[in-house]
């Protein structure tokens, strides 16, 4: 696997391939096509935004990491965006153990351009926004996140898809799973503008809890301002079924140990991704011990 570390604006160390940073930008040249996941550590939050523009034509797997032990109050800024016809897989994890952390995360999808984009959420205290421009006709979007939250974590995640030209599609799926007094909110909007005919937009927000002091709220909204187009959305918050804990402790389980073979299920399209076996590890002890 390649990998650069990014501290203080800074990008550390020799880049892979034809990779070049500048001024808080990364860029991936037009025509690249990296068989290896490129995985960007960022330390330390930066007056900078950190930029990453995917050159035209190029396919490419991103695994960018922020994690800071810190109690400080933190800010970051991230934009990533596709060039025309260029398909990006976006794999993030967040683990800021801010008390006020900060967390702006910008896309722009140009023509027939895709992200498919994994996000896990193990912070502290959080706010997270994540905001994805479909501005070019083809452009793709589907993000798919889990956040988990337990003791006194409070983790808010805004997801916003704007459908800016025709033909677009944005979907996403974010679950939150929170355990003893954690607190989450999910709030997704996806927003077709006038005009932009056959635009698709889907979305499902999923809250689970596993105790009766945890709260997870979900906001699904769309705003939609074309009638030639295809949307849906759901939502649902609940307990982990009882026939599906019923059936696993019958097999030898404990109610703590079915639970938490059910949450790692949801946690399987983000682990799945991870291909940095230590970041993996330290993804899968946090979640484990938080559930």
């Amino acid at each position: 696997m390649n990998a650069i570390v990014i501290a203080s604006g800074q990008a550390t160390g020799p880049l892979p391939f034809n990779l070049t940073f500048d001024q808080g930008t990364l860029n991936i040249p037009k025509n690249s096509h990296l068989e290896e996941p490129l995985k960007v550590t960022v330390e330390g939050p930066s007056t900078t935004p950190l930029s990453i523009v995917i050159g035209a034509h190029s396919t490419i797997k991103i695994i960018l990491e922020i994690a800071d032990s810190s109690l400080d109050e933190k800010m970051y800024h991230v934009h990533l965006t596709a060039l025309e016809n260029s398909h990006v897989k976006y794999l993030f994890i967040s683990e800021i153990n801010s008390e006020a952390g900060t967390l702006d995360h910008h896309f722009t999808v140009e023509k027939h351009a895709s992200i498919d984009l994994v996000g896990g959420f193990i912070s502290n205290i959080l706010t997270a926004r994540m905001h994805v421009d479909l501005i070019g006709e083809g452009a793709d979007v589907n993000i798919r996140t889990v956040t988990v939250s337990s003791g006194r974590n409070n983790q808010t995640i805004d997801v916003l898809i704007v459908h800016k030209a025709p033909h677009t599609y944005g979907e996403m799926t974010n679950i939150g799973i929170a355990n003893q007094q954690g607190r989450i909110t999910l709030n997704g909007v996806e927003q077709i503008e006038k005009g932009m005919k056959q635009a698709h937009a889907f979305q499902t927000l999923k809250g689970i809890i596993t105790s009766d002091e945890a709260v997870v709220a979900v906001n699904p909204i769309l705003l939609i301002d074309e009638f030639d187009v295809k949307a849906g959305h759901g939502a649902t918050i609940g307990k982990i079924e009882e026939d599906v804990l019923y059936y696993l402790r019958s097999r030898g389980l404990t109610k703590d140990e079915a639970e938490r073979l059910v949450i790692n299920g949801f946690l399987k399209p983000v682990v799945d991704e991870i291909e940095d076996e230590t970041l993996k590890a330290r993804f899968v002890n946090v979640v484990n011990a938080r559930i």
